[in-house]
């Protein structure tokens, strides 16, 4: 198995996540820098064609490109608190976009930064096929609501 791991906007490649996505195979984990979607978006393509991953993570910034490579290219993610409202404003290039890939998304019930309610109401419009975990928590994704979440999502079996 390969995952594919997006860190977000103001997290690192190297965390506590990698190091556990490790134990289900190969993670591949650039630093990525969100100034420029699009050549970030491409360059993400590039290293989806290479690896091949099996899975998609994203955090945040790293949920929105997540998303739109998952859809692109049929991988199924994982999606923690995905900034999928960027999509309003800068849309990676993509020609295509699958509603059958499976989408499975941690929310945090208390997120400010992106507002649960405006990530499911565009999952809705976009006829996506997702599931929705929901926790208590802000913005930042604590490990062991990350952990639930992998498992729960049924990608990574222990």
């Amino acid at each position: 198995m390969t995952t594919l791991y997006l860190h977000g906007l103001k997290s690192t490649n190297l965390n506590e996540r990698t190091d556990w996505l490790q134990q289900f195979g190969k993670v591949v984990n650039p630093l990525l820098s969100y100034r420029n979607i699009p050549v970030t978006y491409r360059m993400l393509e590039k290293l989806v064609k290479k690896f091949r991953p099996t899975v998609i993570v994203g955090s945040s910034m790293g949920g929105f490109l997540g998303f739109h490579l998952g859809n692109y290219y049929r991988i199924p993610t994982l999606l923690l608190n995905p900034a999928l409202v960027m999509s309003l404003i800068v849309r990676p290039d993509n020609r295509y976009i699958a509603t059958d890939t499976l989408h499975t998304i941690s929310l945090g019930k208390y997120d400010t930064v992106v507002q649960p309610e405006i990530t499911k109401k565009l999952l809705k419009e976009w006829r996506q096929h997702y599931q929705i975990f929901e926790y208590d928590i802000e913005h930042r994704t604590p490990f062991e609501v990350f952990e639930d979440a992998a498992l729960k999502s049924g990608l990574f079996k222990k």
